[in-house]
């Protein structure tokens, strides 16, 4: 038995951050009904990356849910969705906000017919404040929350984040408050709204940079892959690609030097503790001598050496190559998902391994509308 079977899930999100949501509820058994336009679908469906014109990008996010197709601009389909959410536990969307409340289907009409309903949104700005009704794209809510002003280099332009954290964060927080939610009402509380934001999200996750200048005044400064705590901390070109490394003690730094050759770095004044080496770590040249000596060597025997002495140090790999790894194989973090338009797509596996209850996904991406007949029965058998 998984740890969500039972709970019903009406799921109005289209793309990501939403659908991340409820695809990880449907990994621990939760039933998730996705509503779908009938002619289009959820506009994930026409985005890459494709297999043969297929979306292995749908394919992944709605893998293990069911899908309706319904025109909510119809009164009919208005009140298939107002029979559907007498017995569902939650309702998700992302839409812009507002726009469920025009539908007629905001949340004083649907928990008006279900009081223990949980409804669930993620919007870029949330359901209150100036920006609530503004559209935003995961690069605007990194923009808005100030993670795109620490990311990237000294004297550059901000870099938006390689994967979309707002979207995903965003996503995990509404998860963790449906969860929550539902938990209230099994333990005889009444149904509420979960609001989640993406800007708030990736605002939560600033680590230091809040505290230090609320309290020391800094205004945080572009450093790539640098640490403003530690040194070194950072990504260093290999005759292969690169590497990264974090040494955050002087007992690490001794283990660093032997290791790699660079036993002159410990007679040397400038490099004496974690602070000196942060405070001369560019300008006392100390970086170009870590990376003198890596460029000689592959970033896999860097990795092997390092970490056998304890020292934090990771292979930059490419896509191929984590996807190859042992760590992740072992971790089953590759999954290959049997597929009825293209036989079968390969995905990332279910992060949490819970020992009693584990998730898996149960079914792959619903093609558009394939739950009909059996949705629609089903309110016909209730009425009945």
């Amino acid at each position: 038995m998984k740890a969500l079977e039972g709970i019903r899930v009406l799921d109005f999100s289209q793309v990501h951050g939403a659908s991340f949501a409820t695809m990880l509820l449907a990994d621990f058994g939760a039933e998730v009904i996705k509503v779908e336009k009938p002619e289009s679908g959820d506009l994930l469906r026409s985005l890459a990356p494709k297999i043969d014109g297929y979306s292995a990008y749908h394919a992944y996010l709605n893998r293990g849910k069911k899908s309706i197709a319904l025109d909510l601009k119809t009164e009919e389909g208005k009140n298939v969705i107002r029979e559907l959410v007498r017995d569902v536990d939650v309702v998700c969307e992302n839409f812009r906000c507002g726009t469920m409340e025009k539908l007629g289907l905001g949340y004083e009409v649907l928990s008006a017919i279900n009081p223990k309903l949980v409804y669930a949104t993620l919007t870029g700005y949330g359901r209150f404040g100036q920006k609530k009704e503004r559209a935003c794209f995961d690069n605007t809510a990194q923009a808005a929350s100030s993670m795109l002003d620490m990311t990237g280099y000294g004297g550059g332009a901000p870099i938006t984040m390689g994967a979309q954290l707002g979207n995903l964060y965003g996503g995990m927080h509404l998860a963790l408050g449906i969860v929550l939610a539902v938990i209230n009402v099994r333990k005889g509380g009444e149904g509420q709204r979960v609001d989640v934001s993406a800007a708030d999200s990736l605002f939560s996750v600033l680590e230091d940079g809040m505290v230090d200048i609320e309290f020391n005044g800094h205004q945080h400064i572009r450093n790539g892959n640098m640490s403003q705590a530690i040194a070194p901390y950072d990504t260093y070109a290999t005759r292969d690609g690169f590497v990264s490394i974090g040494v955050s003690t002087d007992e690490q730094w001794e283990k660093f030097c032997r290791a790699l050759g660079l036993e002159e770095l410990l007679g040397d004044p400038r490099y004496a503790t974690n602070s000196l080496r942060g405070e001369h770590y560019l300008d006392g040249g100390l970086r170009d001598k870590i990376e003198a000596i890596t460029q000689k060597m592959t970033k896999f025997e860097i990795e092997e050496i390092l970490s056998a002495r304890k020292i934090p140090c990771g292979s930059v790999c490419t896509a191929r190559e984590a996807m190859d790894s042992e760590q992740l194989k072992h971790r089953q973090m590759v999954i290959a998902v049997p597929d009825p338009v293209v036989g079968e797509v390969k995905m990332p596996g279910i992060v949490a391994k819970l020992s009693a209850t584990p998730g898996s996904v149960s079914k792959p991406a619903p093609r558009l509308g394939e739950d009909n007949e059996e949705i629609l029965a089903t309110i016909r058998r209730d009425a009945e």
